[in-house]
């Protein structure tokens, strides 16, 4: 963790990442077969959703914490009847908001609403052929219609791409339909297990398959003349040429309680959106400092027994630690491409 108060007297506000994922509710319209969310699982207790009010509260917390964007997310945010208005109270309390959605619920009403707010907003494209098997829902031509409408709009709009063995043959056509129809930039996902996703370890990829995944994008994105990158640290013995990527970026470290954390629907703190460990409420973020799971993360003491003495350690984390943590039942162990 930052250590902003360090050394200040009593009272002193400690340091919280730039990041906050705000998880605003458990409820969702997908049912997504790589779906992380804890509570799909019921590793944590669905427990009342905090009203707008409450959220520009919490806001106002961690904002004088040194937090500066919020990332809103679910479940489907889009839910939130009161969205707009959360929307509004994150950016009263000088907080630049971003969305991550599926989009299904949503508009060109609503992308003129986000527009005027300046809300940097993710859409979900798990597939093109596959986008029903992966949600339970046809809505392909629907999220398209979208990136045509926010490139009307002069609107950067992202695509937000799962990967699974279910859409890694159909990757090309996944990152170039998005882009051809307006979308500005690429985020890949590799399907990692959590939530619902612990049903569905069958369709995680492997080491070679991620290679795939990597080759794929490079070659689209390049092609596109576009950027993007991967949202999820890799290990980075997993990647057969690291230096042969331009379009595409890729992270190597974990930025759980570094430069990310998330709360989520009922306002308790965890360090990433992987984690199923709740660690205090949004009120109570003092409670942090004697954090011994918090501080795990932050001070990267869960580094992997296997890569001790690796000539990357000191730029890799060998992959994400709470995947190996949910999967493996070890935050040390090995991050599940590995396994």
């Amino acid at each position: 963790m930052h250590r902003a108060g360090a050394g200040l007297g009593a009272g002193a506000v400690r340091g919280l990442p730039d990041v906050a994922a705000v998880e605003l509710t458990y409820r969702c319209n997908h049912r997504c077969i790589f779906c992380s969310c804890p509570w799909e699982a019921d590793a944590l207790a669905k427990e009342q959703e905090l009203d707008a009010d409450t959220w520009r509260q919490a806001f106002r917390e961690i904002r004088k914490r040194g937090t500066h964007v919020v990332s809103l997310s679910g479940g489907e945010p889009t839910l939130r009847s009161d969205l707009l208005s959360i929307i509004d109270a994150a950016r009263y309390e000088g907080l630049h908001p971003c969305l991550v959605s599926n989009g299904r619920a949503m508009d060109e009403k609503m992308l003129q609403e986000l527009d005027a707010r300046e809300v940097n907003l993710s859409i979900s494209v798990p597939g093109i052929e596959t986008f029903e098997r992966q949600t339970g829902y046809n809505g392909v031509e629907h999220v398209m219609g979208l990136f045509r409408a926010a490139r009307q709009m002069g609107m950067r709009v992202a695509a937000n791409i799962a990967v699974t063995k279910i859409n890694l043959p159909e990757l090309y056509e996944t990152i170039a339909y998005p882009l051809i129809n307006g979308a500005s930039y690429i985020l890949l996902n590799r399907f990692l297990p959590g939530g619902r996703g612990l049903e569905n370890s069958r369709f995680l990829l492997d080491k070679s398959e991620i290679n795939e995944m990597l080759r794929i994008a490079e070659e689209t994105l390049g092609k596109a003349g576009a950027r993007g990158h991967v949202g999820t640290e890799l290990p980075y013995c997993a990647v057969d040429d690291p230096a042969s990527f331009e379009s595409l970026g890729i992270s190597y470290q974990c930025g759980a309680a570094k430069s990310f954390y998330v709360i989520d629907p009922s306002g308790y703190v965890r360090v990433c959106n992987h984690s199923e460990q709740r660690l205090c409420s949004v009120f109570n973020l003092d409670e942090l400092e004697n954090s011994d799971y918090w501080n795990l993360f932050a001070e990267r003491e869960y580094r992997p027994r296997m890569c001790a003495g690796c000539e990357h350690e000191g730029i890799c984390d060998g992959g994400c630690r709470e995947a190996a943590h949910v999967y493996g039942g070890d935050v040390s162990g090995p991050d599940p491409c590995l396994c």
